[in-house]
């Protein structure tokens, strides 16, 4: 799954340490018994959004005296258990774990096929169903899987660790009228007399259980061809529901051909699997690779209006998650542990793909944006190394440590050996562990034997040890000695705590009358000084200027270095670093010189950070050029972001050329980020204009989540009666009513009490609401109240999700114990009420009792 995707799903807000110190290591299971191949026959009735039949499992005897086998099975009803070959077994079934004992252990290579019969109802998760109702007349029809990282557990009879892989077969029977889908390829498809269809589909490579796939529904095909290079023909295909068209799903996945053709170049294999299909429908949770089956939450399936805006973004997606199907898919983890070696690298493949095709201003912009989104994390919430077994759930390790943490942690690796040795190894990696699980240890090896490095102190300090390099630099030039002196600090050294400095080699560099020039230098002490001849005063003074290695950066060598760096550093980060450092200093120049600069910056991400950093900036410098700017950018992957960056600032002259803009026929994304920044002019918001947005359902939701969350920035009370409405079930889509959920908790923060008693009662509600975003939301919106109120209703939703899921509602409730007042007044009270009901109710049942006589109103 994408990073952008995954951030909302890993965990919920908050400071919080990533794990409890108690919080024991977590392993792979030993595998004496090891299932090898699931035939996995059910029928799925999506009306009645239940599932039953039987799942055949072949187990694999590894050891001396194998006789057990634990399956993770969890609510299933109406269990019967039997070997297929009339083995003499005994079952147990506590509702969690599927415990099989053969009477007779089997030897070593031998094997045993165990059939499980069953069925679930309703699954807490696992499977997803979806019908029309009376309140959703046209909601789609479809029963899809969903398993990252421990869910397949809640349908599927298995054992459920990414160690763990069986070749499959699916007989899949449902309504005649739906797509049956799967992993592998099709072997036939049988129709029923009774009105249904049996699907069979076969994978015959090794899938853990998190990668299984299936989906059935009433889906829209728009059939690609067939990618064919060296003798390979994989078929190309995507589904929809009829929300969307074949012509949307050619707009979003139509790249995928040319990017097989890529990736498999560059990575000197065939495509490993015999098919590749994707799937998009609501209510998904991001993107997920299964294997030759990757599904999509169909907000990002494109027409012609939002493909202007997010084009790029679906194409870095949809390249990850092919990337899976060599990191992850033909190559599995052993365990959670090492998530990084298929996350990490299917980031880095985007940077990749983006340098060979399209321009280094496009991957160095990707590079930058994915550093920023780890350094947030890292900064704002927690540092753990990349590779760590502690852990309280598997989800936690898909997080921004992970995804673009890693990924730069990649590109600094293969600056350190270079890109031929770099690629030659990842090759021969990829060649040797084809078809197996692996540790990060194994990666290592390959590269250092195709280097001739020792890289154990390179990874024990960027993949076993939290942080990364904090560096401050300062420069100084002497004239009369013709010399420039870098003095570099690395700021996250900490002596009392143990943090050391990295050891790592970069470059200096500098440029003098238009001429540049760079010095290697090798970092290994918290303050290093490096003086460097200079013949000349320079324009502009870089360090690491090539991005060869992950770092955060403070560097001020002067207002007017900083300025020729605006407009004349070649690297998109140059400049971007620049723009930021000059509106640090809060001077009118340099804050007119990002303002000017923006007018003449022709790369459109670059132009996304000067219009963050004027509105980091808090000054009217900034004010009076972002009101300019907005009238004038027509760029779509911008005009959101400086829309957005505008709305910082509460000022009329941006109000009027954000009311001026949405006369244009504005893209999708941009008239939400408009919106939203009309909602922080606050009591001077066009409210009218907002509430009428709020009311109109819009594509994929984008537009209308806007109107709705700018409702609430403008904190009035009337806007409380409008969000309560639409976040109820069958007010308005389900695509758009969790944003009125998030808006009722940015609201409820400023209500008075009465009104905030009513938002936490409403929010309390859509705890149970049907749709699963919408649950969330309302969780969030409750952390975000401050409500302990709804501690115990977070309880028993807890109970009803995944228990992947739980440590992230734990720490909901966690904070809001910590929010209440010292006394636990809102709890306590809560007790006290329950207390004095009980108290009333005795009394009224002593009272009952001394009115009765003896034996009068007893039973015999």
């Amino acid at each position: 799954m994408p990073f952008h995707l995954r951030t909302v799903h890993a965990g919920y807000a908050g400071h919080a340490a990533f794990y409890d110190p108690q919080t024991p290591p977590q392993y792979p299971p030993d595998l004496v018994m090891e299932p090898v191949h699931l035939d996995i026959d059910l029928f799925v009735d999506i009306a009645g959004e239940q599932a039953s039949g039987k799942v055949t499992t072949t187990v694999l005897s590894r050891g001396q005296g194998a006789s057990r086998l634990v399956l993770d099975a969890i609510a299933f009803e109406d269990v019967r258990v039997r070997d297929l070959d009339d083995h003499e077994l005994e079952w147990s079934y506590d509702g969690r774990k599927l415990a099989i004992n053969w009477i007779v252990p089997i030897k070593p290579g031998e094997q045993r096929r165990v059939e499980v019969a069953y069925r679930v109802i309703r699954p807490v998760d696992g499977i997803h169903f979806s019908q029309p109702n009376t309140l959703y007349p046209r909601q789609a029809w479809y029963a899809i899987t969903d398993h990252e990282t421990e869910r397949a557990r809640y349908w599927l009879p298995c054992i459920d660790e990414p160690s763990v892989r069986t070749a499959l077969d699916f007989h899949l029977r449902t309504e005649s009228r739906f797509t049956i889908l799967a992993n592998g390829y099709l072997v036939d498809e049988i129709e029923h007399e009774d009105g249904t269809k049996t699907a069979h589909w076969r994978l015959e490579h090794l899938c853990p259980s998190y990668l299984i796939c299936f989906a059935l529904g009433d889906f829209v095909c728009a059939d690609d061809g067939v990618y064919g290079d060296g003798g390979q023909r994989i078929p190309l295909a995507y589904f929809s529901t009829r929300d969307h068209t074949t012509d949307d799903l050619l707009r979003t996945f139509g790249r995928t051909g040319e990017m097989m053709a890529w990736m498999t170049a560059k990575l000197g294999m065939p495509f490993p699997y015999p098919k590749y299909y994707q799937f998009a429908v609501p209510g998904k949770s991001g993107a997920m690779e299964n294997i030759s089956l990757v599904s999509w939450n169909d907000g990002m399936v494109q027409d012609s209006k939002l493909a202007l805006e997010w084009g790029q973004r679906v194409d870095d997606v949809n390249l990850h998650e092919m990337a899976h199907s060599y990191f992850g898919d033909a190559i599995v983890c052993r365990d959670f542990a090492h998530t990084w070696l298929k996350e990490s690298w299917a980031v880095y493949m985007v940077q990749c793909w983006l340098e060979d095709t399209s321009t280094r201003e496009e991957r160095d912009y990707t590079y930058f944006d994915d550093a920023r989104n780890y350094f947030r994390e890292a900064d704002e919430r927690y540092q753990r190394p990349i590779v760590t077994r502690r852990f309280e759930s598997s989800w936690q390790m898909f997080d921004a440590h992970t995804y673009p943490g890693g990924a730069c942690r990649l590109h600094t690796l293969r600056k350190e050996i270079g890109d031929e040795v770099f690629w030659t190894a990842v090759r021969d990696y990829l060649q040797q562990y084809y078809g197996e699980v692996v540790e990060t240890d194994q990666f290592r090896q390959v590269l250092e034997a195709h280097s001739g490095r020792s890289l154990g102190q390179f990874f024990d300090q960027w993949f076993y040890t939290p942080g990364y390099p904090d560096i401050k630099v300062s420069f100084s030039y002497d004239t009369k000695q013709q010399q420039g002196t870098f003095e570099v600090e690395q700021r996250q050294v900490d002596k009392d705590k143990g943090i050391p400095p990295f050891v790592l080699t970069t470059d200096l560099g500098w440029v003098i009358d238009g001429r540049p020039y760079h010095m290697p230098i090798r970092l290994d002490r918290a303050r290093q000084a490096f003086v460097v001849a200079m013949p000349g005063a320079p324009d502009q003074v870089r360090f690491d200027p090539d991005g060869k290695v992950l770092h955060k950066l403070a560097f001020n060598p002067g207002d007017q270095m900083l300025r020729q760096q605006l407009i004349a550093a070649p690297d998109v980060i140059g400049r971007i670093l620049a723009a930021q450092e000059l509106v640090k200093t809060g001077k009118h120049p340099n804050v007119q010189a990002v303002v000017d600069a923006y007018e003449q910056e022709p790369f459109w991400g670059v132009r996304r950070e000067m219009a963050q950093a004027l509105a980091d900036a808090n000054h009217e410098t900034a004010v009076a050029g972002l009101a300019r700017l907005v009238g004038q950018e027509q760029d779509p992957r911008v005009m959101w972001a400086l829309f957005r960056a505008a709305g910082s600032y509460r000022d009329s002259r941006i109000l009027a050329a954000l009311m001026q803009r949405l006369q244009d026929d504005l893209p999708y994304y941009a008239r939400q980020a408009a919106y939203e920044a009309l909602g922080n002019q606050r009591q001077a918001a066009p409210f009218d204009m907002l509430l009428a947005a709020s009311e109109e359902e819009t594509y994929n939701g984008i537009v209308q989540s806007g109107a709705l969350r700018a409702l609430a920035s403008t904190r009035r009370e009337e806007a409380v009666a409008p969000l309560l409405e639409r976040a109820a079930y069958g007010a308005t889509s389900n695509r758009a009513r969790p944003a009125a959920v998030a808006a009722l908790g940015n609201i409820g923060q400023s209500l008075e009490k009465g009104q905030r008693a009513r938002v936490i009662e409403t929010l309390t509600d859509l705890l149970r609401d049907p749709w699963y975003t919408v649950r969330f939301m309302a969780a969030f919106s409750l952390q975000i109240m401050k409500a302990p109120e709804a501690i115990p209703a977070l309880e028993a939703y807890k109970q009803r999700l995944g228990h992947q899921y739980h440590p992230g509602v734990d720490r909901i409730i966690a904070s809001l114990r910590e929010s209440d007042k010292s006394d636990g007044s809102a709890i306590k009270k809560q007790v006290e009420e329950l207390q004095q009901q009980v108290r009333q109710l005795e009394d009224r049942v002593e009272k009952l009792s001394a009115r009765l006589e003896p034996g009068e109103g007893r039973s015999s």
